[in-house]
């Protein structure tokens, strides 16, 4: 877990702009999130999504679903994928809630069924995504999840994200690079390739991370087999 400002300040120091003992100016932070939002949206259109896992919770009582996106009841930021799943009742009981597939809730016979929740079923729409819980919640319940999620252009100072150490790495120095001109300071030939190269590495991982399971018909063979999305 780590705070844009502490990956601006990671840049800045760097950079060589800071010492590690030196706080950041107040107006270079500002500055530096600024240019970090503007990254952020850049990279999505050149398909470098950053993905970022977060905990939150929200209540379910007395509808199957809840939504994740803007003005979204479980979450004003949309997930892409929901990796775990629990209630936890008066911080004495928690019990755990299966995530399960579309096939799996299609399957399930009385969806009125009301009860304290034992499944959920993330429907990872754009841009709003739908979490189904089974059965539906009969009283109200906190419902803690875990998330995956882009890292989008709204970050703010203080913003906290939960990165893995290559989409922090890369993140830093497109920021060292981004703020260099900003401080009067030329990107040298080995600050470029050193980009270059962990903006390849990220590729390379967002399109290894496009191979998902197609489960084909008996027909044809049956079992599962690696799909590309990339590939079709």
């Amino acid at each position: 877990m780590t705070t844009i400002n502490t990956l601006i300040q990671d840049a800045l120091i760097d950079l060589g702009k800071l010492s590690p003992s030196e706080n950041i100016e107040p107006a270079d932070l500002a500055h530096g999130v600024r240019v970090a939002n503007r990254l952020i949206g850049k990279f999505a259109t050149r398909k470098l999504l950053i993905p970022y896992t977060t905990s939150e919770n929200f209540s379910g009582s007395g509808v199957a679903y809840y939504t994740m996106g803007t003005a979204g009841t479980a979450s004003s930021t949309r997930a892409v994928r929901i990796i775990d799943a629990y209630i936890n009742e008066a911080a004495t009981a928690g019990y755990p809630i299966k995530i399960i597939g579309q096939r799996e809730y299609n399957q399930i016979y009385n969806k009125a069924l009301t009860g304290r929740p034992g499944y959920l079923f993330y429907d990872n729409l754009y841009p709003i995504g739908y979490i189904w819980l089974y059965p539906v919640p009969d009283a109200s319940h906190t419902i803690y999840i875990e998330s995956i999620k882009y890292l989008h252009d709204t970050l703010s100072v203080g913003s906290t994200v939960t990165l893995s150490k290559e989409y922090e790495e890369f993140l830093v120095l497109a920021l060292r690079n981004r703020l260099a001109g900003s401080f009067g300071i030329p990107v040298t030939p080995d600050m470029r390739m050193e980009y270059l190269q962990a903006e390849q590495d990220i590729k390379l991982l967002n399109s290894s991370n496009q191979t998902e399971i197609m489960e084909m018909p008996a027909g044809l063979g049956g079992g599962s087999i690696p799909y590309s999305i990339g590939e079709g």
